[in-house]
């Protein structure tokens, strides 16, 4: 699919295969503040990048009722403008769109994101995502000027682990590594989670069933990126209901661990004290790592006193936001 502006012949287009180091050339341009500060290793990018592209790549992609597009807009004979899109049978999420500082205010993040509309349309898809730090104010301008309504704010809180491993409050709790989250177990613990705009575009059954990756995906992600995910659901001894659970994650492209957004009532933030501690040390002793984050909602306002009261500061936010046709 190709589109040209009628006011110029800058002609959006797919990547080609010999271009790909430009693309992530500037990749590290356009995102170098933040993958400097994410300490984000830029040469495993390259090469996931460069892995995703290839023939194995794409067939491991479509097993997991994923594809992966790229598409440019040079200048001068130079990639000026492009976008990562990840598309699926529900949505297009948009991964990446960056323009080259040189570059910027021409109007060429806007005809990319307005082709990603048209890809949409073209596949049979009604909606378009995508994800950007609260503080990038030129570019969430220009999502809610096409359209975008912001659906969920997040934020990214950090420690060292060199400096000393948070203390566990109590020793109350069971933690077990889990392959599996009944939906009914979870259900009721979602609404004090997360915005009720973010259940609807995740879907509430899928998002409980997303939290354990399937076998496939896991696969997908070792493969390709080097990533590992582990669950564990959390119960306090002597009961047998589920009190909550969160994801560990860690890639080679992050030196750090990464703890999702804990599930759990708001009653129940008091087990955060002893959760977040207790899978650091584990993911840590697995991992080798001195770096870790959790991610909570920005509404969750308990929530993220008890994880700031365990040494954890925030780095950022971030949003994410969806257009609907």
């Amino acid at each position: 699919m190709k589109s040209t502006d009628n006011s110029t012949t800058r002609e959006i287009r797919e990547l080609r295969s010999d271009e790909t180091d430009e693309f992530i050339s500037l990749m590290q341009i356009a995102f170098k503040d933040s993958i400097e500060e994410d300490r984000l290793d830029e040469e495993e990018i390259r090469k996931l990048m460069k892995k995703v592209r290839t023939p194995a790549g794409r067939i491991l992609t479509r097993a997991i009722g994923m594809r992966i597009e790229f598409y440019v807009i040079e200048v001068d004979d130079s990639i000026a403008s492009g976008i990562l899109l990840n598309i699926n049978k529900n949505e297009v999420h948009v991964g990446d769109l960056m323009t080259h500082p040189n570059n910027r205010r021409q109007g060429l993040a806007r005809r990319l994101l307005r082709f990603t509309f048209d890809r949409a349309r073209e596949l049979g898809v009604d909606i378009v995502t995508l994800g950007a730090r609260a503080d990038n104010v030129d570019a969430v301008s220009l999502y809610n000027s096409e359209g975008f309504e912001t659906t969920y704010r997040v934020g990214r809180f950090d420690t060292d682990l060199e400096k000393g491993m948070p203390k566990a409050a109590s020793n109350d709790l069971i933690l077990a590594g889990v392959t599996k989250i009944r939906y009914e177990d979870a259900d009721a613990m979602l609404d004090d989670c997360f915005p009720a705009s973010h259940l609807e575009v995740q879907g509430r059954e899928k998002f409980v069933k997303d939290q354990i990756p399937s076998r496939a995906l896991r696969f997908f992600a070792r493969r390709l990126g080097g990533q590992t995910i582990n669950t564990y659901a959390f119960f306090v001894k002597g009961e047998e209901k589920l009190h909550g659970y969160v994801q560990a994650s860690q890639s080679r492209v992050e030196d750090r661990i990464s703890l999702s957004s804990p599930v759990l009532l708001e009653k129940d933030n008091d087990l955060l004290l002893e959760v977040i501690p207790r899978v650091l040390k584990i993911e840590s002793a697995i991992r080798g790592l001195t770096t870790a984050s959790v991610n909570c909602s920005m509404h969750r306002t308990d929530a993220i006193t008890k994880i700031e009261s365990l040494g954890f500061k925030k780095n950022r936010e971030s949003i994410s936001m969806r257009k609907r046709f």
